[in-house]
């Protein structure tokens, strides 16, 4: 048995260390637990539609059309 370190991604299992894939295997896949923000945040693909939201709030913020959140008064 070895333990080697791989990222599943929408189902599809991808290795990060090198290994001998020749033939087929039996594998045990732990999942370890994560904060899902970190791994939204630190995925590098491309988010269009994010980027034209961050950058329409940023222009708000310069245009002054933002209020500042106040934590005393959210839910």
């Amino acid at each position: 048995m070895k333990a080697i370190k791989a990222v599943i991604d929408n189902g599809q299992i991808t290795p990060e260390e090198p290994f001998d894939a020749n033939g087929r295997y039996d594998a045990i896949v732990v999942v370890l637990d994560v904060d899902p923000w970190d791994a939204i945040l630190q995925d590098p693909r491309p988010r269009p539609e994010l980027d034209r939201l961050a950058e329409e709030a940023h222009q708000e913020y310069l245009q002054g059309k933002t209020t500042p959140i106040d934590p005393d008064t959210m839910p």
